[in-house]
């Protein structure tokens, strides 16, 4: 074996080590989700090759305990009206800062830029008075209404996608111009697809924010049937019997709809990370 295929298979096992070590805690949570209470934490490999030990019953009774039907529709619709409500909000700030002048624009910017440092935790309090004056918790309306409305827009997403409108040519709109185009033509027909793959990311971004979130949902779901994945999860710790089998099969269908978006949008994902560089 010569020198430059030694070091392709090193990097192969290598990149195998990496990713074995990454995966094994989910494919163990995914494996001992099908187990039984009894065999979950017994000693050994065997029982996870053996189908005869497998059941779907831990996902009947997860489903069955917290309402977890209930809880993955609620986080599927706020991350859903983040994501489509922060496209709409997001991308015409961005576009505004990016390319229109207007007196203050660079004084308005640089807030933006400083509201992308402080976390969720230091704006939480606040925010929760502001949305129980307003109405925004209690009943399943008016929950949503308070997940969803003070996170539609970002300031790291407007930052984000103002660098990519800085970045498409000039040229490109001003052949458009040319050929009679307005400000609004402008920005759905020639910057909005140019910089579709920032757009897939920051969804992505939404979707890992917000689909994960456990300290606002806590403090505005207040009822049962407001309560997101989160909260259903957590409820199969505090309401007895505690069955491992239960929470291991809700943490799965949580992490499902994470993996399967993030993998139908890795391609724009990776292009938006490649152009980066390249700039």
């Amino acid at each position: 074996m010569n020198s430059a295929a030694f070091r392709n298979l090193l990097r192969w096992l290598l990149a195998l080590a990496a990713t074995a070590f990454f995966l094994a805690p989910l494919l163990w949570m995914f494996a001992a989700s099908f187990q039984t209470e009894a065999r979950i934490f017994a000693p050994g490999f065997s029982r996870w090759f053996d189908p005869a030990g497998w059941t779907l019953e831990n996902y009947a009774d997860a489903w069955r305990r917290v309402a977890l039907g209930r809880g993955l529709f609620n986080s599927a619709l706020q991350v859903l009206l983040v994501a489509a409500g922060g496209l709409v909000v997001n991308t015409a700030a961005a576009y505004a800062f990016a390319r229109l002048e207007f007196r203050g624009r660079e004084v308005l910017f640089a807030l933006v830029v400083m509201l992308v440092i402080l976390p969720v935790e230091v704006l939480a309090i606040p925010l929760f008075f502001t949305a129980r004056d307003l109405g925004l918790t209690g009943g399943p309306v008016a929950a949503m209404a308070g997940l969803t409305v003070p996170f539609v827009a970002k300031a790291f997403n407007i930052y984000f996608l103002r660098q990519h409108f800085l970045s498409v040519p000039r040229a490109l709109e001003e052949a458009a111009v040319i050929d009679g185009a307005g400000p609004w033509n402008l920005f759905w027909h020639v910057a909005l697809p140019a910089v579709r793959p920032a757009l897939a990311t920051v969804v992505v971004l939404d979707l890992l924010a917000h689909w994960g979130d456990f300290l606002w949902p806590l403090m505005i779901a207040t009822r049962e049937e407001s309560r997101t994945v989160q909260l259903t999860l957590a409820n199969l710790f505090t309401q007895p019997p505690v069955q491992w089998g239960d929470i291991l099969a809700c943490a799965v269908l949580a992490t499902l709809p994470v993996v399967l978006v993030f993998r139908l949008l890795q391609r724009h994902i990776v292009l938006t990370d490649a152009r980066a560089g390249i700039k």
